[in-house]
């Protein structure tokens, strides 16, 4: 399980995005609450909308049970690929190549995200140590998944969400 925060908003959540698997089991993949001004960040979660139980938790708080591979597809997905254009294919499908141009990006781009190219060049610099061999792959992921959710919430306050 993998917490992340979409928002630096402090708001009580309003409304609950819930996608579960297929099949019988229907496990939870994530559940993400936003408050009502910002349930437009939840736009392209895809799942079920329900309204948030009193003290259910606070705006943009997203509990992730994905594999390694899709929580790392769903940053790219949700908010690497719409702010940096950069995308797996184009790197061979290497996370760590990914994050490297997403952190160069981030450290050219005109709006002074220098805090983010830093967090990405972190979750990069991981990546490219699980790529190379040289760190556990367990504690490599964990590492990376940390850095792009503080990657995350560093992209959504200088979004100002």
């Amino acid at each position: 399980m993998i917490l992340r925060q979409i928002t630096t908003c402090a708001a009580p959540a309003t409304t609950i995005a819930t996608a579960r698997s297929r099949g019988h089991d229907r496990q939870v993949l994530y559940r993400l609450g936003v408050c009502h001004r910002h349930r437009w960040l939840a736009q392209d979660w895809p799942g079920t909308r329900t309204t948030a139980p009193d003290g259910s938790g606070r705006c943009g708080t997203a509990v992730d049970h994905r594999t390694y591979d899709g929580v790392v597809q769903s940053h790219i997905d949700l908010w690497i690929r719409p702010a940096t254009t950069q995308d797996l294919p184009e790197h061979g499908g290497s996370a760590a190549r990914l994050l490297r141009a997403a952190a160069a990006w981030a450290q050219q781009d005109s709006r002074g995200e220098h805090a983010l190219a830093v967090v990405l060049g972190h979750a990069a610099t991981v990546a490219e140590a699980i790529e190379a061999g040289s760190l556990n792959i367990e504690s490599g992921r964990h590492q990376v998944l940390a850095a792009l959710s503080a990657a995350e919430t560093t992209d959504a306050a200088l979004r100002g969400a």
